[in-house]
């Protein structure tokens, strides 16, 4: 027995207080098939099963490739899918022949989608390779230095875990921007990267001092299309507070984004882009002579760069980066999951050349997850504000990076199965894309013979109404629209500030006005009255008045937000704009499942929009609110801070984080989480942190909330804001 093997028994035996392993970074939990030889890293001698097993890797990696890729749902972490490449790899180059005569060929990673027209990159666009230890990185050091006979410098830059994406400009002015696809040719994702905000339209033909910045007739500008932690963190509190399962991962979310058919769910998410290397450069003489270069002439074009840059003249300097950056990246504004070292200088890289998938002269080493390991204590089942049947993992508590964690999304009914999750399993926990908390397997050895398959039930947990199941995805619904769990959410979602915004209006109190009858459909709240508001318990005189009040002031908000507020499924804050514009009322809005919707809405929104005023439930509900409340037309936003990029820091004394960004998102500008040369204002509070130094650094003007509220004034006013 291996001594992981006997560590993982040991784990079983114990008895009480927290149980808790950081496992090995080679150490796959997420699926029971992976044989125990690759955990106790037994050599592979016979050449029939290494035939086999090629065979079967191959299969498999392809099988998670296409779940990458193009579906954005991938079912294994990625160091698991790490480790079977890692795996393939070494059974290839130790049985060469029994590789070659496998008639399947290595699989080849590949984002293509259906329905995207096709793009050939002027130059392939590579992949990296990738190192796991030390040991791996100082190898790849080591061979660039030996090779070269003069001083190295390396590049050191956070691996940013994102979708790649080359943007192509001429003349400075944005083309095209496509995705990798197989290398050589990549999806046409142009719609939808317009939608970025902060993908600028045009390079800078002026440095910040004024002096001309040259731009080459063509370059293909390689970078990363990315969610930042704080859009993420944003998506999952709107569903948390619509009772919807937390999206797993900033990378799946960012790539399911880009790859929409609706161009407005894109602008809902508030994708970002960052650029780090290029590709074909027309003259060629125009390119960047040096990585460092590279990166100066990005912030002078204004275009997005990395937070953070490095250079290092040794593997012990590459490493302490590395390990720097490692302790750091949860202060990152993107997502990050290695860093990349890539040989400085452009002319030596010609000495080393690329493979067929990756260049010679550069590198990525990715960082181990931390991985513990729990008990499942129980599993229960969150009904969603659209009928959603969404499982929860009850764990033993366990601290898993810098937190403590207490429960897991299970996300769905198939994930339970494929997992094979049953209720006393001691299960592997990861934080998927650093941030939020997954299962990936269970630890089999620890498992009781009286163990007993869960079962996901088959009525409502709320309203004991059967659940249905989508034919075409796995979710489970219950299809009761007066189900007082999904009346709950909706109203939650309703009262949210991103709606009507109705502040006291909390779950306690919506469960009391729904258990008491007094709330059956959104148009209720309007009819509430104070002496049913002081039969709940906890009211007073006085937050009795102040919850009427605040519903009284919501009759008049604007028309989107109650069309936001109706929580219909794929339509956010830019949609209801949109259907508020067209439709100018919620009366002609209930009376138009027959009518031509605008073209501009996407076709996902539509359908979810004629899906929802089929039910004649739904328009009946709809025509109640339109009679109780007295929504206002937005007047035409005044941007003039359009394109200014503004970064908050700090604890401002009046206002909050996310009303300061409402304000000047409202006025055209950009709020951004980390400051560049790009940025034009920072917005400092109490504590600002190192956001302050950087900007201080770099000569960007900062103000306080004063500053802010009076530059939104002249906003409104003056067109010559700087």
């Amino acid at each position: 027995m291996s001594l992981t093997t006997t560590i993982r028994k040991s784990v079983c035996a114990l008895i009480g207080g927290i149980l808790l392993i950081t496992y090995p970074a080679n150490l796959s939990a997420d699926s029971n098939r992976i044989q125990e030889s690759r955990y106790d890293n037994d050599v592979i001698t016979d050449s029939s099963f290494a035939h086999k097993r090629i065979a079967e890797l191959r299969a498999e990696i392809a099988h998670h490739d296409a779940l990458y890729f193009q579906k954005a749902t991938p079912e294994i972490t990625d160091a698991a899918y790490d480790a079977l490449k890692r795996e393939l790899r070494a059974l290839e180059q130790s049985f060469p022949a029994e590789a070659a005569a496998i008639v399947q060929s290595p699989p080849l990673a590949d984002d293509h989608t259906d329905g995207f027209s096709k793009v050939i990159h002027h130059l392939p666009m590579l992949s990296l390779d990738k190192a796991y230890t030390e040991a791996e990185l100082h190898a790849f050091c080591e061979k660039i230095a030996k090779a070269l006979d003069h001083p190295t410098t390396f590049a050191v830059e956070p691996k940013i875990d994102g979708l790649s994406v080359s943007v192509l400009y001429e003349h400075g002015r944005f083309v095209r921007a496509s995705t990798r696809g197989n290398g050589r040719e990549g999806d046409d994702i142009t719609a939808n990267a317009r939608m970025i905000r902060s993908l600028p339209r045009a390079l800078r033909s002026a440095k910040p001092d004024g002096t001309s910045n040259p731009i080459p007739d063509l370059i293909e500008l390689r970078g990363e299309i990315y969610l930042s932690r704080a859009e993420f963190d944003r998506l999952n509190r709107e569903r948390e507070t619509d009772g919807e399962p937390p999206l797993a991962h900033p990378r799946n979310v960012a790539t399911g984004t880009i790859k929409s058919r609706d161009p407005n769910e894109t602008a809902e998410r508030h994708l970002d882009v960052v650029f780090y290397g290029w590709g074909a450069c027309e003259p060629i003489n125009a390119a960047p002579k040096t990585q460092q270069m590279l990166h100066t002439q990005l912030r002078d074009w204004g275009l997005p760069t990395l937070e953070t840059f490095q250079v290092a003249h040794n593997f012990e300097e590459v490493w302490t980066i590395v390990q720097s950056l490692g302790q750091q990246r949860e202060k990152l504004a993107a997502p990050t999951d290695g860093a990349v070292i890539k040989l400085d200088d452009v002319t030596s890289r010609e000495k080393f050349g690329e493979s067929d998938h990756a260049p010679l002269w550069a590198i990525a080493y990715k960082y181990p997850p931390e991985r513990i390991v729990t008990q499942l204590k129980a599993i229960t089942v969150q009904v969603g504000r659209t009928g959603l049947l969404t499982p929860v993992a009850e764990l033993t508590p366990v601290s898993l990076g810098g937190s403590m964690i207490a429960r897991a999304t299970l996300h769905n009914r198939d994930q339970i199965a494929r997992l094979d999750l049953r209720v006393g399993d001691f299960v592997f926990l990861e934080k998927a894309g650093e941030i939020i908390p997954q299962i990936t397997g269970v630890d089999l050895t620890c498992r009781t013979a009286t163990s007993a398959l869960y079962i996901f039930p088959s009525v409502c947990p709320s309203c004991k109404t059967p659940v249905v199941s989508d034919q075409d995805t796995v979710a489970v619904r219950c299809p009761n629209p007066a189900c007082p769990a999904q009346l709950q959410r909706r109203l939650l979602h309703f009262a949210d500030k991103s709606c009507v915004a109705i502040p006291n209006l909390g779950e306690s109190t919506i469960n009391e006005l729904i258990a008491s009858g007094q709330l059956r459909q959104i148009s209720d709240l309007y009819r509430l009255d104070k002496g049913r508001l002081l039969r709940i318990p906890g009211f007073g005189e006085k937050s009795a008045t102040q919850l009427l009040a605040e519903i009284d002031r919501s009759r008049g908000a604007e028309l989107w937000r109650f069309i936001n507020g109706l929580g219909i499924p794929r339509i956010g804050p830019a949609s209801a704009k949109t259907i508020a514009k067209h439709f100018g009322s919620l009366e002609k809005l209930a009376a138009a499942q027959q009518v031509k919707l605008p073209a501009d809405l996407g076709v996902s929104v539509v359908d979810s929009l004629q899906e929802y005023l089929r039910s004649p439930e739904n328009r009946t509900s709809l025509l109640a609110l339109a009679a109780a409340v007295h929504p206002s037309i937005s007047a035409s936003t005044d941007e003039k801070l359009s394109g200014k990029i503004f970064v908050l820091t700090g604890k401002l004394p009046s206002i909050s984080r996310e009303e300061a960004t409402r304000r000047i998102e409202a006025a055209g500008g950009i709020v951004r989480g980390s400051v560049s040369k790009n940025t034009n204002y920072v917005i400092a509070g109490d504590d600002p942190g190192e956001k302050l130094i950087k900007a201080k650094d770099l000569n960007i003007p900062v103000l306080d909330e004063a500053g802010l509220l009076n530059l939104l004034r002249e906003g409104q006013n003056n067109s010559s804001v700087p």
